[in-house]
């Protein structure tokens, strides 16, 4: 139970924390950070894909 709770609690702070670190950063920064975080997303689904066919 107190896991669940936890995890109840960490997921809001996070997300606020994201929104809050977000509006500071300069658009340039924001692009960035966005095309990282769809590479590595695109990087895993082959390494998947890549490990699923093994």
């Amino acid at each position: 139970m107190p896991k669940y709770l936890i995890i109840g609690l960490a997921v809001p702070l996070i997300i606020f924390l994201t929104m809050y670190l977000l509006s500071r950063l300069t658009e340039k920064t924001k692009n960035r950070l966005l095309l990282l975080i769809f590479g590595v997303f695109l990087i895993s689904i082959f390494v998947l894909l890549y490990l699923l066919m093994k």
